[in-house]
Order: structure tokens, then C-alpha cells, then sequence
């Protein structure tokens, strides 16, 4: 018994010592099913960086207590990748996807600002007709509304970073169809509702079929009632018609 005891606490220990790669390796990938999931640029979720788009992907590196490290845009040498983290209640893990990320680019209406850090105070002019690749939207103060992505300029030179909408033309992003899942709590309830109908059309067409066998069983009654041979008349009439030969 002793020994059985210290082979399972030696495997408990061992399973608690998995490094946290371990579990993002076996599902890599999670979703974005809320439209305000931030992405951060610390693990401590202080600094947020942009928003990340409702219905794709991020790639899991590692899992911790409060946040979770993903990679986001990877794969592809013209869409250079960031890294950065997620909260915990956002993770939604599951297995590599077709589309894991937007493959949208969208083109500058006119001379506008880029700026290269979230509180908007460094920017380079980009000219009108640069491209930008777009990776999510965040917000200034003041409330005005930018989209973060990797910019092509016409003159050859390639930045990253926040322009705002507004100058964007024609500035619309295509979601991935998402099933809709019902908890299963919801099911049993939804099921529990449609019995109680079944169980009240069977009790009417039961109820009718109890009203028309009666309303039967009284016609029938009545037309008995009404055509049932009478023993005394037909003693009378035997009784006459013996008299009458006579």
C-alpha cells in the first residue's frame, strides 16, 4: 500500500512539473469569440496594445496563472508576426485552422499620420495610396478610432504601426463563420419545454376522443330508447287480434 502511494504522488509531482509549452504544444491555436479581446503587451495585462479581431486566431505559446503568451499574424515573411498576451478567461484552445488571421489589406485615402507607439506621440507621415495590412483597432483618449497593421509606401519603405480609420479607404473587415454552440444546461431546458406540449397534445386528442365516444354511446342510447320493442303494446295488439277472429 506504502509503495502504491509513492508511485502516485511521484506521478502527480511529475504531471504538476509539465512546463507550460507542453500544453500549448498538444492546442496550439485560440479564438476570438469576444468582440473586446485586447491584446497586451505584458504579462501582467497593463499595457494594452490593440484589439484583437472577433472570429480569428491567435497562436498559443505558453499558458500561465492570469495571461496567456500568443503569437499573432506568424507564418508569413511579408506579415511580420507580434507576440504579445491575452487574459486567461479568453482562452479558447483548440487545433490549427485554415484561416487563422485576416488576410485583409486596405489603401490610404491621403496623407495621413502613422504613429508607432500607443500613446500616439511618435508619427511618420505616410503618403496617400500606401497599403496597410491590418491587424486590429484600438483607441486614442480623445476616442477617435485607429487600425494597427504592417504599411506598405508607395516609395518602398514598410512601417508598423496605428493610422487612423478615417483615412482608410473602404475600411471593412470580413469575419469567419462561428457555430453556435448550445451549453448543454440549455438543451435540457429547451427540451423539458417542448414535453410539457407534446404531453398536452396527446391529452387533447385524448380529451376528443373521450367526447365523441360518449356523445356515441348517448346517441345510441337515445335511438334505443326511441326504437325498443314495447312488451305491453305488443301484448295489446296480439290481445286484439285474437279478439277480432273470434
Amino acid at each position: 500500500m506504502k509503495k502504491f502511494i509513492l508511485a502516485f504522488l511521484i506521478f502527480a509531482a511529475s504531471f504538476c512539473a509539465l512546463p507550460e509549452n507542453a500544453w500549448a504544444d498538444e492546442e496550439t491555436y485560440s479564438r476570438i469569440l469576444a468582440e473586446d479581446v485586447t491584446l497586451f503587451m505584458d504579462a501582467d495585462l497593463t499595457m494594452p496594445w490593440f484589439t484583437l479581431p472577433y472570429s480569428y486566431y491567435v497562436r498559443i505559446l505558453s499558458v500561465g496563472s492570469r495571461s496567456v503568451k500568443v503569437e499573432y499574424k506568424g507564418g508569413s515573411a511579408n506579415k511580420p508576426s507580434v507576440k504579445g498576451y491575452i487574459a486567461i478567461e479568453n482562452l479558447n484552445a483548440g487545433k490549427e485552422p485554415e484561416a487563422p488571421y485576416p488576410n485583409v489589406t486596405f489603401s490610404v485615402g491621403a496623407s495621413c499620420l502613422l504613429y508607432k507607439d500607443t500613446n500616439f506621440t511618435y508619427a511618420e507621415t505616410i503618403a496617400e495610396n500606401s497599403v496597410i495590412d491590418f491587424y486590429g483597432i484600438t483607441y486614442s483618449k480623445s476616442g477617435k478610432e485607429y487600425a494597427f497593421g504592417y504599411v506598405s509606401a508607395p516609395s518602398g519603405d514598410n512601417y508598423m504601426g496605428f493610422i487612423e480609420k478615417s483615412s482608410i479607404k473602404n475600411f471593412a473587415v470580413p469575419r469567419l463563420p462561428v457555430e453556435v454552440v448550445i451549453p448543454e444546461s440549455e438543451a435540457v431546458k429547451e427540451t423539458e419545454s417542448e414535453e410539457p406540449v407534446k404531453r398536452s397534445n396527446a391529452l387533447g386528442d385524448n380529451l376528443q376522443i373521450v367526447i365523441i365516444v360518449g356523445i356515441s354511446v348517448v346517441a345510441i342510447s337515445i335511438v334505443y330508447l326511441l326504437f325498443r320493442p314495447n312488451p305491453e303494446r305488443a301484448k295489446e295488439e296480439a290481445l286484439t287480434e285474437s279478439e277480432f277472429k273470434d
